[in-house]
């Protein structure tokens, strides 16, 4: 055993390390007698900084990140001091300033260190985004794109139309963001976008563009496609614009091509996607490596449209890139030459700054919501959760202010009973729908929600509270697994039979009597699935908060644990509370709540710094 592993060894068993941490720094300082404790320390702690959502390490921040794991910063033995680990970076072969062709284990700068695989990714993310921005600039026909965008905008009004402009930066940039919390027209405006980029091509003689549009789960895409279906007939465009018109999504790995058995894609910079344009909705659930694998297969000349909400959770894995572009794109003043084409097109003049940069000209961010307005209850919670003001939450709350958002403090002393009683028999309705296609409509009416998986506040002691009740109710045995009604969630991606982590389905009978599992298809209808073809799933009746990304209830229920938890914080809530479209009921206390919106989670990264750098 190595001696200068200790601290590692200490520090796992005080349960702040993972054996896989551990294992990596280990692995680090057995390559050489001389390397120094302190990178095998920095390279464990920065493989746990990978599995709490940062691309790097700051090296100031090493404590916090190690606390974090263990929730006690007190509780961790002496720790290096800074100038300790920059000096053993820079003694070190086996670690390298920070460059694209540095190859060793660790990179470092200054401030940060990174594993070398995650520098690498955020300089893929960065070089690709800049290309994007850095193309030579078409001419630009002011009058072309004012008739391009009248017939989804009424322009010249008094106030800028931000769907307009999210628009008119699609028609001219080989990149667009468009941001905007749930209802704000996202979806719609980029279906107007894509419509008047077709109509365009048309009357200049091109041929229809390829569009593909990706979501990163399932659940993401198939809301897409919806989306788009039910607003594609409404729309005044000519029938061949409308036939060009995408209406099917896919999941981001299926659009680059999974491959069983590999980690790599088979679209990639060698063989690069076949399109002209990709479309990414729910952008803030992709992961660093993934977006850097999705840009590597983006070919030279592809438009890309990111969509997403920047203050929603951020991806499971590392990174969050959607945060970074919208950092460097700053507050939301454009450059003096985009203002002035925005004007000459729409008649009105947006904030411009001398100082803009690229990705400001390239984000546009939506405030109007469409879904609610600022004055209803969903709306003022939504907005409070977001600026961090809890008191005013919770005063709203407790003098029951808002008609559609409810605190109940006495169901979170022990949920399952309340919310059992309160909800069984809207599930229970479940297992007596003759029509798949209405079970699965009926199931998106309700959806309890919780911050947690595990322990009394979790989702997995919630579903098995419904469970119980529900088949009694179903008349099956008490541990049966398959029962009328039972609401599922595939919690693994099985390409084979084309689900994926978070789809929802039900188990009903077919016409011969025999339980299947039905799940919605890419054309809005069901298909259903013989139970031993399916992956990996758990009921759905509570699921975690992150699981419901992507998702739209008409009410939900939000669980949050009257401990304090790791994963509480502002942006876990705004995701839960913007999941419902009509009502939320909050089962949390007072406490938890202002404690919850108090704390912001931070992810760090290097990504912000590298897109707005002269030179990477």
């Amino acid at each position: 055993m190595n001696p200068r592993g200790d601290l590692l060894d200490r520090l796992q068993a005080r349960g702040v390390l993972r054996p896989l941490d551990v294992e990596l720094g280990r692995c680090l300082l057995d390559l050489e007698a001389d390397v120094p404790m302190e990178l095998g320390l920095l390279a464990a702690a920065a493989s746990l900084a990978v599995s709490q959502g940062h691309s790097c390490l700051p090296l100031s921040q090493l404590p916090a990140v190690l606390g974090e794991a263990c929730g006690d910063d007190d509780a961790l033995p002496e720790l290096p001091a800074v100038e300790h680990l920059q000096q053993a970076l820079q003694t070190s072969r086996w670690a390298a300033p920070a460059s694209d062709a540095a190859v060793e284990p660790l990179l470092y700068d200054e401030e940060r260190v990174w594993l070398g695989r995650y520098f690498h990714h955020e300089g893929r993310v960065a070089q690709v985004l800049r290309r994007l921005l850095s193309a030579p600039a078409p001419a630009v026909d002011a009058d072309a794109l004012r008739v391009a965008l009248d017939p989804f905008f009424a322009l010249g009004g008094a106030e800028p139309d931000r769907q307009a402009l999210a628009a008119l930066t699609g028609l001219i940039s080989p990149l667009t963001v468009i941001t905007g919390g749930p209802g704000t027209g996202k979806t719609t405006t980029v279906l107007w976008l894509l419509a008047a980029w077709i109509g365009q091509r048309r009357a200049s003689g091109q041929a229809a563009p390829r569009i593909h549009l990706a979501a990163p789960t399932g659940k993401a895409a198939a809301r897409l496609s919806e989306s788009l279906r039910e607003r594609i007939d409404a729309l005044k465009v000519d029938e061949d614009v409308r036939q060009a018109l995408p209406t099917t999504a896919s999941t981001l790995h299926r659009l680059l091509g999974v491959r069983r058995g590999s980690m790599h894609f088979r679209h990639h910079a060698g063989y690069p996607l076949d399109t002209d344009l990709v479309v990414v909705d729910e952008v803030s659930m992709v992961d660093l490596p993934l977006m850097a694998r999705l840009l590597d297969a983006l070919p030279e000349g592809a438009r890309l449209v990111l969509l997403g909400d920047r203050d929603q959770l951020a991806s499971v894995e590392a990174g969050n890139v959607l945060a970074a572009v919208c950092a460097a794109a700053g507050e939301g003043a454009v450059s003096p030459a985009r203002a002035a084409l925005v004007h000459a097109v729409t008649g009105v003049w947006v904030n411009s700054h001398a100082d803009a940069g690229r990705f400001a000209d390239a984000v546009v961010e939506l405030h109007r919501s469409h879904r609610f307005d600022g004055d209803s209850g969903l709306g003022q919670v939504a907005a409070m959760i977001r600026a961090g003001e809890g008191d005013a939450l919770c005063r709203g709350l407790t003098e029951a202010t808002y008609v559609d958002v409810h605190l109940d403090e006495g169901a979170a002393q022990h949920p399952p009973t309340a919310l059992v009683g309160r909800h069984v028999e809207r599930f229970a309705a479940l297992a007596h729908c003759d029509d798949p296609r209405e079970a699965l409509a009926m199931s998106t009416r309700h959806r309890v929600l919780t911050a947690l998986r595990d322990g009394a506040w979790g989702s997995h002691t919630l579903n098995e509270a419904f469970e119980r009740t529900l088949r009694q109710r179903a008349g099956a045995e008490p541990d049966a697994l398959w029962y009328p009604g039972r609401l599922l969630l595939v919690t693994r991606n099985a390409y084979g039979v084309s689900l994926f982590n978070g789809d929802i389905g039900v188990v009903l009978s077919d016409a011969e009597g025999v339980l299947r599992a039905w799940f919605p298809d890419a054309e809005g209808g069901v298909r259903k699935l013989a139970l031993a073809a399916l992956p990996e799933c758990e009921s759905a009746y509570a699921m975690t908060i992150h699981k419901s990304q992507g998702s739209e209830f008409e009410a939900v229920d939000i669980v949050l644990p009257p401990h304090d938890a790791r994963v509480l914080g502002r942006e876990l809530l705004y995701t839960a509370v913007t999941r419902a479209r009509r009502q939320v009921t909050l089962v949390a206390t007072p406490d938890t709540l202002r404690r919850t919106v108090a704390r912001s989670t931070r992810r760090f990264s290097g990504l912000a710094a590298r897109l707005t750098a002269s030179s990477d």
